[in-house]
């Protein structure tokens, strides 16, 4: 529906639910707006955190029992990817965590949601790539999003356009989608089929694919090494 980035306290934003990022065995990030949600969630937060029996994966989401943190009705809890240079997937991971959260807080009859921006702190993602991925997938969701961030250097960031990385190159294809290198040396898949105009940010790509097409298969023509790269031009992957 919406999304925003305030640098006010979280604690003064109203919203039906607030997500707050963990770690292993429950421990709850340094990232400076997680450690105001603790603060103010306390003993009954921390309890609610030791209870649970379940090891949260990477990219997933789940929501605490009770009224933990006021103003919030909810308390919702997710598990963001640290930056590895791209080679374990993190990038689609973050884009699932977002997916997580808003779709968990849709199913409690969430119509607004605060939270951080996720991996942004210590985890080393890149920051312009994580801030990007939060506004595309808080653009997907019908809930009003805000973001806070109390770093300043983080929020004028969150305020400049994106700039989508050029083609650098084209590797080949494999199976349905053609491979293209970018500027930043990560990767973007496109689906050959003209009637789907799916586009993926590749993290990582196996240097044995570089060699290009199966022998057996025909290379794909300029015209349409044109057309795929026109396609992710066009795209908001």
């Amino acid at each position: 529906m919406s999304y925003s980035v305030t640098q006010d306290d979280i604690l003064s934003v109203t919203a039906d639910a607030a997500v707050l990022c963990v770690e292993n065995a429950m421990a709850i990030t340094d990232a400076p707006v997680c450690l105001r949600l603790a603060e103010a969630g306390g003993d009954t937060l921390r309890r609610a955190l030791d209870s649970r029996k379940q090891f949260l994966p990477v990219g997933s989401a789940a929501v605490l029992p009770g009224k933990l943190i006021s103003p919030f009705t909810h308390t919702l809890i997710t598990a963001a990817p640290r930056w590895e240079n791209t080679r374990g997937n993190e990038i689609l991971i973050l884009h699932r965590c977002y997916q997580s959260c808003f779709r968990l807080a849709e199913e409690l009859g969430c119509r607004t949601l605060v939270m951080p921006f996720l991996s942004t702190f210590y985890y080393g993602f890149p920051q312009e790539d994580a801030i990007h991925i939060a506004f595309v997938e808080a653009g997907k969701t019908p809930l009003s999003v805000i973001f806070v961030t109390d770093a300043p250097a983080l929020y004028t960031l969150s305020q400049k356009p994106y700039r989508k990385p050029e083609i650098a190159s084209y590797i080949g294809y494999y199976r349905d989608h053609a491979i293209f290198e970018l500027e930043n040396g990560r990767f973007a898949r496109v689906d050959l089929r003209p009637e789907i105009t799916d586009v993926t940010l590749v993290p990582y790509f196996e240097p044995c694919f570089r060699v290009g097409n199966n022998p057996l298969q025909e290379p794909l023509p300029e015209t349409e090494i044109q057309r795929l790269m026109a396609v992710y031009r066009e795209s908001e992957w």
